[in-house]
């Protein structure tokens, strides 16, 4: 038999407006905005073997929260211990696995749940935001491939603060959204402390959600979590933090402050009683696309009475890897794809004793082996350009770094790109690249199964430049200044026994 959940409320209820009568679709998305309301789902870790605990983000635009409710399998009941909901017990009346048996005088909400019921004294209103957390054993869990959200609003109608005004229900695919992420998914170990990343959503505006766990080792509660991110011209901040900057983490919480020109979070103590010996809380934080994407690199530090320890995380490569300069300064890494191959190609502003440039490949983003060896300019102040082309990268995605080394041995990782090797084989004949050409720099690759000539003429057909070609697979580099070519619009051809191939190529 269905259960019902009831929540009591101190007068009878006028009316009641349901947003969703039946239940909606599953939708897929982390975060659904609504006009009074902001519902996040923030992900779900496994602190210990066999239960996953799960939280969600709550922003109330109109009226004040009267409850919000999360569904639960059919007679369930959230898992213990029994401390995570006592933390709760200042805002809200915890409701665990109820049903519409508890009373006539209670909310009923149409499937089973735990229920955070607001108390008198607390007002979730303004654009204000609360976290929820909540344990589920692994069988419930997985039971649940998608989850309902509840929430209702109260408001004063004729001097009647507790009149419910409106409701709101959505649905979340838990798999769609975040998949469950362990401790041990994607850590660096430290003496004093672990660091792991235990997941990231894109949220579909531009930005991504970035989880990051930090497990205390020591037997002091932890004072404070730093995380800094690379350089970044769009902010940064923390997914479901307060307009008065309070952060709830899974556990435990936090004042938060957010320094844009040093690219800092800091998370410092408000309870954080028992973050120690082992104990493990999840720093969710908001980060560009980009940001997340191209350079994946977070240092976070841990302070726990006296003892200090950080970790630079990948959370691509899950190695350590501190956020610290290049002791070259890296303008840019970009790789296309060729007809001779994968072209990569980067740029130096500046050089402090660089040897070389040591190109790395991977097939799965985590583990990378070198390829290749390009000289560096020792030490230069001016712009640098360099290439390399790895003709033997395999079919599909191949992700790359570069290993930029110092004559006394020590180095640093640039960021990693991916370049999809697929439309390689798909290219025939003739690409012209970079297009437009904005360096001094531009690339010819061709393939013929003949002799053929190469010829780039002006837009009144004039010749600028002609060179035969060998049969094969060719891949030349021009330079500008030698070509003698002013800006403008130019075409580069190939004729060979069997065809003639054009390609725009405009000079900027």
């Amino acid at each position: 038999m269905k259960k019902y959940i009831l929540l009591f409320v101190l007068t009878l209820i006028a009316s009641i407006h349901w947003a969703q009568a039946q239940r909606p679709e599953p939708t897929g998305g982390c975060i659904q905005r609504f006009e009074c309301y902001t519902f996040e789902y923030l992900g779900a870790t496994q602190p210990e073997e066999g239960l996953v605990q799960v939280q969600f983000g709550l922003q109330v635009n109109c009226d004040e929260l009267a409850y919000i409710a999360f569904e639960l399998p059919e007679g369930s009941e959230a898992a213990g211990p029994a401390s995570i909901y006592h933390e709760e017990a200042p805002k809200y009346r915890v409701r665990n696995g109820k049903t519409s048996e508890q009373g006539p005088n209670e909310v009923n909400t149409p499937f089973n749940a735990i229920q955070f019921n607001a108390k008198q004294t607390y007002s979730l209103t303004g654009g204000a935001v609360d976290t929820f957390t909540f344990n589920l054993t692994n069988a419930d869990f997985e039971a649940l491939s998608t989850m309902r959200v509840r929430a209702t609003l109260r408001g004063d109608t004729d001097g009647n603060r507790n009149e419910i005004t409106q409701s709101q229900q959505v649905v979340f695919d838990l798999n769609a959204c975040s998949p469950v992420t362990r401790p041990d998914a994607c850590v660096v170990e430290r003496d004093n402390a672990n660091f792991a990343f235990t997941g990231a959503v894109d949220n579909g505006d531009g930005t991504t959600t970035v989880n990051l766990m930090v497990q205390n080792l020591t037997e002091e509660n932890v004072n404070s979590i730093t995380i800094e991110t690379t350089d970044t011209p769009a902010p940064i901040s923390v997914a479901g933090m307060t307009n008065g900057g309070v952060y709830k983490g899974m556990n435990y919480q936090y004042q938060v402050t957010v320094d844009q020109e040093a690219n800092l979070i800091t998370f410092e103590a408000q309870n954080t009683n028992g973050y120690a010996g082992g104990a493990t809380d999840v720093f969710a934080i908001l980060v560009p696309n980009d940001l997340y994407e191209l350079e994946p690199y977070f240092q976070i530090t841990m302070t726990a009475g006296d003892t200090f320890e950080s970790a630079g995380l990948n959370t691509i490569s899950c190695e350590d890897e501190p956020i610290t300069p290049l002791p070259v300064e890296l303008l840019s890494f970009e790789g296309k794809t060729t007809r001779s191959g994968i072209a990569l190609e980067w740029a130096t502003a500046s050089e402090d004793e660089n040897e070389k440039f040591e190109v790395e490949r991977s097939q799965n983003g985590k583990s990378f082996e070198k390829i290749a060896e390009v000289a560096g300019a020792g030490n230069s102040v001016t712009i640098l350009k360099y290439s390399y082309t790895d003709k033997t990268a395999a079919p599909g995605t191949n992700y790359y770094r570069l290993r930029q080394v110092d004559f006394d041995g020590q180095y640093e990782y640039s960021k990693v790109i991916a370049v999809n090797s697929s439309a390689a084989s798909a290219n025939t004949g003739l690409q012209v690249y970079p297009n437009p050409a904005t360096t001094n720099y531009v690339h010819v690759a061709l393939s013929s199964n003949s002799n053929a000539q190469l010829t780039i003429t002006d837009r009144n057909g004039r010749t600028m430049y002609t060179q035969e070609v060998a049969p094969g697979h060719q891949e030349i580099q021009l330079s500008i200044a030698e070509l003698n070519i002013p800006k403008g619009l130019y075409y580069v051809h190939m004729q060979d026994e069997n065809e003639r191939q054009v390609q725009k190529l405009i000079v900027q």
